[in-house]
């Protein structure tokens, strides 16, 4: 391909990226159901300029197709339970910044398979409050930017705590967001597949070389 032919393909698909950019997100219908656990944990919240006494847990969300656990992201709006919303939209997480994306992640790997009931569920919805809206450099529920006083009506905020200190290195969750203008943001978790460490793949590899050799010297007993 000539140089012409390259630059007019290269404009062809930035024309094509910035239509697709500037086209409106297709708008969806999201009905939350109600809490994912029953008596979820009350918790004193406290962030620049606001204060407010919650109900902290995972929503029970249908988007029409299918059933899914969603967390609340976006603490100042509200969320009415049963009624379908029409205005979400599938939106990016890149307006949390890379790093918030990143720890989210581990800490659904760490902790959202122990999401078991309204406790564990409460404190799920804690540390993911904390990582999207501290803005120290620390994850601390007790100081910092977002703040969960004491008075819980669980342990949930120790075991938020626990989790925010324990975040693993590698994460094995994907996280998506719903948007809307009128109700609160939800985030989801999706587990991703899991790729082999270098040294697991190394030992896969030997443990090939060694199967491979061993049909070689058998093969050549038979003929032998």
């Amino acid at each position: 391909m000539n140089f012409m032919k390259k630059a007019l393909l290269s404009l062809a698909v930035a024309a094509i990226s910035t239509i697709a950019m500037s086209l409106p997100a297709a708008a969806m219908t999201i009905t939350v159901s109600g809490m994912e656990y029953a008596n979820p944990t009350i918790a004193t919240i406290q962030w620049p300029a606001h204060q407010a006494v919650v109900q902290a847990g995972g929503f029970r969300v249908s988007d029409g197709n299918k059933s899914f656990l969603a967390w609340c992201v976006d603490i100042l709006q509200l969320t009415n339970f049963g009624q379908a919303v029409s205005d979400y939209s599938v939106g990016s997480t890149a307006s949390f910044g890379q790093s918030k994306v990143d720890a989210l992640s581990r800490l659904a790997t760490e902790a959202l398979s122990l999401v078991v009931n309204s406790e564990t569920s409460g404190a799920f919805q804690l540390a993911a409050w904390e990582v999207v809206n501290e803005n120290s450099g620390s994850y601390n529920l007790t100081g910092g930017t977002f703040k969960v006083a004491d008075g819980t009506s669980n342990g949930a905020r120790t075991l938020a705590q626990t989790w925010l200190n324990n975040l693993p290195t590698v994460s094995t969750y994907s996280v998506g967001l719903y948007v809307s203008p009128t109700h609160q943001d939800l985030a989801v978790f999706e587990k991703t597949a899991q790729v082999p460490e270098p040294a697991s793949l190394s030992l896969f590899s030997l443990g090939l070389l060694g199967f491979a050799a061993s049909r070689r010297k058998s093969a050549k007993s038979e003929n032998s």
